[in-house]
């Protein structure tokens, strides 16, 4: 929500009567219009902040930062030399494990600064470990208007200290600040529904990705209860298993691992080797220099994959029935149909994408299987573009087991795109999985909603019954479906490819209840109609 400040300082502040009478009055700053009362629910507001005392209630300087209140009762950031720079408040005798807060700030910048994207984190602290946690991540502020940085936050271990704060992507602007609440969430009883695991499960594994705090508290019990696969949706990436070199770390992954043994599901691995979320020094030389194309630089690149898949198999064994060994590695718009990435650069084509697919048959167990996973392959450029990828890689005695499918869709894309995809990589005889799936219910990826319109969850709702009954006509072909996330506030889309706080792409809503969606796989007839277009 952004709105155009206008109001005189002295009204200003507006109070929110439906929050103030479930515990929690919300202070908005100047010229924010409450267009309807929010429902009433027992959401239980911990701290807020207005700087109505004049004083920086709790709030401190971060890094080089220093923080004063201004003449109109906002909190000014300024000193900013560094990006993490910003303002910090101590949230620690707040948060408790298993629960779910709403973290919630407005922001915008002085008069006269040029636009910035900013961002909120809580950076946490474990036995003398840092670790930095998103809850809103980058978006557009200016000087013209407030916008809302709002996010859900839970930890799923105790940590010593948890300080929530605002920094830059890389604008070092000073920062006005207002209206910070700290929220516990009211947790409603998981559903007594039909699992979605338990109506799917002659047709195909029905899956989920998931992060540590969702494997505490409430979210645990829906993802337990409707799903019989996890996947580490990011602890299991390059950055997050070996952060620096020679230095591993399997915590976060673990509580994910240990809690799907706890509960019989199957466990999928995510990812051995991509262009992303991949620290830098995997492409620096020795002195610090970036990797050219050159026979010594492949060699390096190629020990370093190598150290790094052993580490894990050793680790996990066959714990994880099947790895994403290459992700992203096409791109249609390429005459070879390649992405052109840093690994692409080194070794001046796709070589080491068999090399990939060798070293881990050779570090894994035999039963584990071994998959190749990109996105947008309903789409026909994609769809060709990979298949003469796996169809060369097989050709050539490379060990690939399957490929992942990752659909992420909208709710105006056809559903049949993916049908004829997975009709396709079928003459290949490879296995096949659908590895990521949410359904937008944005026009366009850009779009950024007001508020999620009803309408577009009801059509949702539809897509998701035919998007199935896809996938169901060819459960003989799917090892596996997985959705992206378990409910819409942790959901990638929510900040990417822009703030977008109301999109609501998967089956349960931000208080993990069951949407259209569910309805339109499990029972299409209590779906309300579909609106007209």
């Amino acid at each position: 929500m952004t709105t155009t400040s206008s109001t005189p300082a002295a009204s200003r502040r507006t109070v929110l009567s439906a929050a103030a009478a479930a515990g929690g009055a919300a202070l908005l700053p100047a010229g924010f219009i409450t267009l309807a009362a929010s429902p009433a629910h027992a959401d239980d507001l911990l701290l807020s902040t207005d700087f109505s005392s004049g004083t920086t209630e709790g709030w401190a300087g971060r890094g080089a930062a220093t923080v004063a209140v201004d003449p109109e009762q906002r909190l000014l950031i300024t000193g900013r030399t560094a990006t993490w720079n910003g303002a910090a408040i101590d949230i620690t005798t707040h948060i408790e494990v298993g629960v779910r807060y709403q973290l919630k700030v407005y922001l915008r910048l002085p008069e006269g600064e040029a636009a910035a994207d900013l961002r909120t984190t809580v950076q946490r602290d474990v036995g003398g470990v840092s670790n930095y946690e998103g809850v809103k991540w980058n978006t557009a502020v200016t000087d013209a208007a407030w916008t809302e940085f709002s996010g859900t936050y839970s930890i799923s271990q105790a940590a010593d200290r948890l300080q929530f704060y605002v920094e830059s992507a890389s604008s070092l602007a000073p920062v006005l600040l207002d209206a910070f609440t700290l929220t516990r969430i009211a947790e409603p009883e998981i559903q007594d529904l039909l699992p979605l695991k338990d109506f799917l499960a002659d047709d195909f594994v029905f899956g989920c990705a998931v992060e540590p705090p969702e494997v505490v508290g409430k979210p645990a019990e829906l993802l337990a209860k409707h799903f019989a696969q996890v996947t580490t949706g990011n602890q299991m990436k390059p950055e997050s298993i070996q952060p620096t070199e020679g230095v591993f770390d399997f915590s976060k992954a673990d509580q994910i691992v240990d809690f799907a043994e706890a509960n019989g599901m199957k466990i999928w691995g995510h990812t051995l080797l991509w262009h992303n979320q991949t620290p830098a020094w995997w492409f620096l030389d020795e002195n610090g220099e970036p990797l050219v194309k050159s026979r010594a630089h492949q060699a390096l690149l190629l020990q370093r994959l190598e150290t790094h898949v052993k580490a894990i198999a050793a680790h996990y064994g066959s714990r994880i029935w099947a790895w994403d060994v290459v992700n992203e590695v096409v791109d249609p718009e390429q005459p070879d149909g390649l992405r052109h990435s840093r690994w692409y650069e080194v070794f001046g084509g796709p070589k080491y994408i068999e090399k990939a697919f060798k070293i881990a048959r050779k570090a894994f167990p035999r039963k584990v299987k071994l998959f190749i996973n990109d996105y947008n392959t309903e789409f026909p450029d994609k769809r060709e573009a990979m298949f003469n990828l796996v169809q060369h890689l097989k050709c050539e005695g490379v060990p690939v087991d399957g490929i992942g499918h990752q659909a992420h869709v909208d709710y105006r894309r056809d559903p049949a795109l993916l049908g004829e995809s997975i009709d396709l990589f079928r003459e290949l005889r490879v296995l096949q999985t659908i590895t990521e799936l949410d359904v937008s219910v944005s026009n366009e990826m850009t779009e950024s909603l007001p508020a999620t319109p009803p309408e577009r969850l009801i059509a949702q709702g539809w897509y998701y019954k035919e998007l199935f009954d896809v996938l169901r006509e060819r459960a003989d072909d799917l090892e596996s479906v997985t959705m992206w996330g378990l409910y819409d506030a942790v959901s990638w889309l929510r900040s990417w490819p822009v703030s977008r706080p109301h999109e609501a792409p998967l089956f349960f809503d931000d208080r993990l209840q069951a949407k259209a969606a569910y309805w339109g796989v499990v029972d299409p007839t209590k779906l309300e109609p579909m609106p007209e277009a």
